[in-house]
């Protein structure tokens, strides 16, 4: 019996170790992803799947200051335009659309609205094509200046969460659609273009600077985020079913008899 209790306070203090050195691990682990994250960002701007895949270019090798994250850029018109992630590389900008989504989708470049399916394809949705989306950001810096308006920028526009892109198609140069885990793939194709030819290098640090602290203006951010709402592009909306409402009814199903 004592061996027996010996055995068991063993096994539980054992247990106890390896928990707390699994929780000092994960505490140490999530300090430094927090250095990292901070020498771009701050840990509270943006969403959990842009601070991510800004943790993961830091890790496989991509310097903090080639990375800048939650801008928010002026337009002609005088509205604001939200990028999540601009990477400025030898080869051109790097303008990068984070979308944290479930289930299957569906879509092409020149849709202007893409599907999303859930529950086994009891329930349908729609949201807005990131492609255009993020084109209209490319848009947005290319307004700028003249040397804007020449770099080669890339739309790329990267999943996270639970989701499968079924049936997700486009062909234009530049453009690249896929996971948030294949970012390290996109830079590295983006590696074997040619190279941009800045003529103001400053110029446009500044400018991507700037855009960056004005996401800490919260009369700019709450002016955006009302815009947004009024299009309803970020907000996913049922797929409208137009089958008769009379055979919705009867579902003539039920009258088929073999």
């Amino acid at each position: 019996m004592e061996l027996l209790f010996l055995y068991k306070s063993f096994m539980e203090y054992l247990l106890l170790s390896l928990i707390i050195a699994v929780a000092i691990v994960s505490y140490l682990s999530h300090r430094r992803d927090m250095k990292l994250l901070c020498s771009v960002s701050s840990p509270t701007r943006g969403t959990r799947s842009e601070r991510k895949l800004i943790i993961k270019m830091l890790k496989k090798g991509v310097h903090p200051k080639a990375i800048f994250h939650d801008l928010y850029l002026k337009r002609k018109s005088g509205s604001y335009s939200q990028i999540d992630l601009v990477v400025a590389t030898p080869q051109g900008l790097v303008v990068i659309e984070v979308k944290d989504y479930s289930g299957w989708l569906f879509g092409s470049e020149r849709q202007r609205y893409w599907t999303q399916i859930l529950n086994y394809g009891k329930e349908k949705y729609r949201f807005y094509n990131p492609i255009m989306q993020n084109a209209g950001h490319i848009k947005a810096l290319k307004e700028q200046s003249a040397q804007f308006a020449q770099l080669p920028i890339y739309n790329i526009v990267l999943f996270d969460g639970d989701c499968t892109l079924k049936d997700v198609s486009y062909s234009q140069f530049g453009t690249f659609v896929g996971y948030a885990g294949n970012i390290m793939r996109v830079l590295k194709t983006i590696k074997g273009f040619g190279e941009a030819e800045y003529t103001d290098k400053k110029e446009v640090a500044r400018v991507l600077r700037e855009a960056v602290r004005n996401g800490e203006n919260p009369a700019i951010v709450a002016s955006h985020v009302a815009d947004v709402q009024s299009r309803n592009w970020d907000c996913p909306r049922p797929v409208i079913n137009w089958f008769p409402r009379f055979f919705r009814i009867f579902r003539w199903r039920r009258w088929i008899r073999f």
